[in-house]
């Protein structure tokens, strides 16, 4: 007989579909099973779209009696969809498998309350671990009330990010692009420094990934960024944040900070916009000003096996030697995990 743990496999297999294109929204599969055979199935596949239950029961003719698997909580309110907790109650499913409670503050068990109290039998925590992994920033954000940061940056063998002029070097190959891709695609906004901006000139968009662009960021306190920068040349929004110059012209907005707890201020202002997760690509300055203000929750660092000999140092991060990944022959891709493991 399959296990709960194998259909939940495959309810998360589907979240993972729903990839770049829900954020701000969780990534959630739903599949409904009887007597071992899949009824329907579905994912989240459009922020503003249906939900996975909604998108599942569209493909199930008759779903009584059914078990259904789905990687988080129904939810319980009405959004910009009904209550899909009230959809399983309609069809008259027996039991309801979840992997992770919903955190939102809309949702925080009201989901499963709602079916236990229509007589369905409810289990919770089915490969809660994999689930925490795949909604992590979703969740981080609605637990602590602050957005999830994730720092990455490219380095020569040497670690070095860039020559000694400023000038740019393509330390990622095309595998790794694709990947940092994905991760602009995942994030809600993409922030950088201006001094990135300005020698770089980057449009900061997802290109060779599907999903959407991420909401872009600048650090400009002295508003010094260049005019011509695609980021401001183009119409897509762009928000830079400054000390003290507040303004608007089309899709740029200049945001003043202020001087005091500068970073403290901007995450401030992401929290009250509901910004949940924010991917930082900016150059050592900025990436070392976060890590000593910020409580930063991923660091990735893609590691070339080229050499520059001389140049920009890369930031001083604590790596270690575990959890990396080869990717082709002059990549290394390598992941740490929380504030309290960098030195």
């Amino acid at each position: 007989m399959l296990t709960d743990e194998f259909w939940m496999q495959r309810a998360l297999d589907l979240a993972l579909l729903g990839g770049g294109f829900v954020v701000p929204n969780p990534w959630v599969g739903c599949v409904i099973v009887r007597d071992g055979n899949i009824l329907g199935e579905g994912y989240h596949a459009q922020y503003g779209g249906p939900h996975a239950e909604v998108q599942a029961f569209s493909n199930a003719i008759d779903a009584q009696g059914s078990t259904v698997y789905v990687s988080l909580e129904p939810c319980s309110h009405i959004g910009k969809t009904p209550p899909c907790a009230d959809l399983l109650i309609k069809h008259q499913v027996k039991r309801v498998v979840i992997c992770n409670l919903d955190p939102n503050p809309l949702v925080a068990g009201q989901g499963v309350a709602k079916l236990q109290a229509a007589g369905i039998e409810v289990t919770l925590h089915v490969l809660a671990k994999q689930g925490e992994i795949i909604n992590r920033r979703f969740f981080y954000f609605h637990r602590n009330n602050k957005p999830f940061v994730t720092i990455k940056y490219a380095s020569s063998a040497d670690q070095f990010i860039a020559h000694a002029t400023g000038k740019a070097q393509q330390f990622s190959n095309p595998i790794s692009h694709q990947l940092v891709h994905r991760l602009r695609a995942e994030h809600q906004a993409i922030l950088i420094g201006v001094n990135t901006a300005n020698a770089d000139n980057p449009s900061l968009t997802t290109r060779d990934w599907p999903g959407q662009s991420p909401l872009r960021m600048v650090l400009d306190p002295h508003a010094r960024m260049n005019q011509n920068t695609q980021l401001l040349q183009d119409e897509k929004p762009t928000l830079i944040f400054t000390y003290q110059v507040e303004k608007s012209i089309g899709e740029k907005k200049w945001v003043a900070l202020g001087e005091i707890n500068f970073l403290g201020q901007l995450m401030a202002y992401c929290q009250h916009h509901r910004i949940q997760s924010i991917l930082v690509e900016g150059g050592t300055k900025t990436i070392e000003s976060f890590i000593g203000a910020v409580d930063v929750q991923e660091i990735i660092h893609i590691e070339s096996s080229q050499m520059l000999e001389s140049g920009i140092p890369a930031p001083k991060i604590e790596m270690g030697t575990s959890g990396y990944h080869n990717l082709g022959k002059n990549n290394r891709w390598q992941v740490r995990l929380g504030k309290e493991n960098l030195s």
